[in-house]
């Protein structure tokens, strides 16, 4: 995140809210369709369902974050070179260019997470 300006700040922040405002939107369509299948709205509450949601979320985020960033790294280019005989090769660009991308979701996962630590403790 060193050398970011403002415009490259902004970017992250609009990138952030339009993903965790996705992540709020599926889960509030999944308590919705449950509901409307016939579950209690008391007892999903109960059950911590929200809570669960965003921390299986967080996971699959940093998963993401992960992957991208280990496929722009050399030992991954290598391993693409050697078993599709590409002819790609791996270059300082493309894995700043992915690190950027997986900060992205890593702080997403971040933010997902202190969210769900905060909707455990509120007892969602």
């Amino acid at each position: 995140m060193k050398g970011m300006n403002l415009a490259d700040w902004n970017n992250l922040a609009k990138w952030e809210l339009k993903a965790n405002a996705l992540l709020w939107l599926i889960n509030g369509l999944l308590l919705l369709t449950l509901v409307l299948i016939g579950n209690d709205f008391q007892e999903l509450i109960s059950s911590m369902l929200v809570s669960k949601l965003a921390l299986l979320e967080t996971g699959i985020a940093f998963l993401f974050g992960g992957i991208i960033a280990f496929s722009g790294s050399v030992s991954a280019s290598k391993s693409k070179e050697l078993i599709l005989k590409s002819n790609e090769h791996w270059s300082i660009e493309k894995l700043k260019t992915h690190e950027k991308l997986a900060n992205k979701y890593l702080l997403l996962a971040l933010i997902t997470l202190i969210v769900s630590i905060i909707i455990s403790l509120i007892g969602i």
